[in-house]
C-alpha cells in the first residue's frame, strides 16, 4: 500500500491542540481557556468597570494556587488534601471578586478550577508537567451536560443552576457521592459521560 503523507497521528494531534489552544500551550493557556467555559454565566460582568482588573487578579491568583497544588507532590496526597486545596482556592476566587464588587459563585469557581485541570490533563504531562499525581482526586466539572447524564445514574440534583451554586458543602457532597458511586477516577467518568459512553457505576 502506498503512503502519500509524511504526517503522523502525533502531527494531527498537534494540529488539533493548536486549533483549540494555540501554539505552545501552558498552564496559563488552560486557565484562560477554562474561563471561556464559564464567563457566559457572569451576567453583567462585562459592564462592570472593574471587570478587566478583577479578571487579571483572578488569573494571577489561580496561577499561584495551581503552582501550590503542584508543590503538594512533595508530601502524601489524599482526597482530603486535594479537597482542602480546592475549597481554599474557590473561596479565594469568590472573595477576590466580591472585594471588587461583583458576586462570583462557588459553581463558577469550581468550573474554572476543574476545567483548567481537565485541560492540563488533556494536553498531557509532556506539555504541562507536575500534575499527574493529583489526577485520581480531581473533581468533575459540573455543568448542564454532565448533570443531565448523571441524572440517569441517580445523581442527587442541585438546588439551583450549577453556575448559581453558592454553598461549598453542597458542592463537595456531590463530589464525594461521585467518588463513592463510580470505581474509576472522577475525570475518567466525566470523560466517558461527556463522550456519551456507558460507564460502570
Amino acid at each position: 500500500m502506498t503512503t502519500y503523507s509524511t504526517l503522523t497521528r502525533l502531527d494531527y494531534e498537534k494540529y488539533l491542540i493548536y486549533l483549540y489552544f494555540g501554539s505552545d500551550p501552558d498552564l496559563l493557556t488552560c486557565i484562560n481557556r477554562a474561563y471561556l467555559d464559564l464567563n457566559r454565566t457572569m451576567h453583567g460582568f462585562a459592564k462592570d468597570p472593574n471587570s478587566r482588573q478583577s479578571h487579571d487578579k483572578a488569573v494571577t491568583l489561580l496561577m499561584t494556587s495551581f503552582e501550590s497544588l503542584k508543590a503538594l507532590s512533595a508530601g502524601p496526597i489524599t482526597a482530603e488534601v486535594f479537597d482542602n486545596w480546592h475549597k481554599v482556592t474557590c473561596d479565594k476566587i469568590v472573595t477576590l471578586f466580591d472585594n471588587q464588587g461583583f458576586h462570583f459563585y462557588i459553581g463558577q469557581a469550581q468550573k474554572w478550577i476543574n476545567m483548567t485541570l481537565k485541560y492540563v490533563f488533556t494536553l498531557g504531562d509532556r506539555r504541562i508537567q507536575g500534575f499527574e499525581f493529583v489526577y485520581p482526586y480531581c473533581h468533575m466539572p459540573l455543568d448542564n451536560i454532565l448533570l443531565e447524564r448523571l441524572k440517569q445514574k441517580g445523581f442527587p440534583s442541585l438546588n439551583c443552576a450549577w453556575s448559581r451554586l453558592d454553598n461549598y458543602d453542597e458542592y463537595l457532597e456531590r463530589q464525594k457521592w461521585l467518588r463513592q458511586k463510580f470505581p474509576a477516577a472522577p475525570l475518567d467518568v466525566e470523560f466517558r459521560l461527556w463522550m456519551n459512553e456507558d460507564v460502570e457505576g
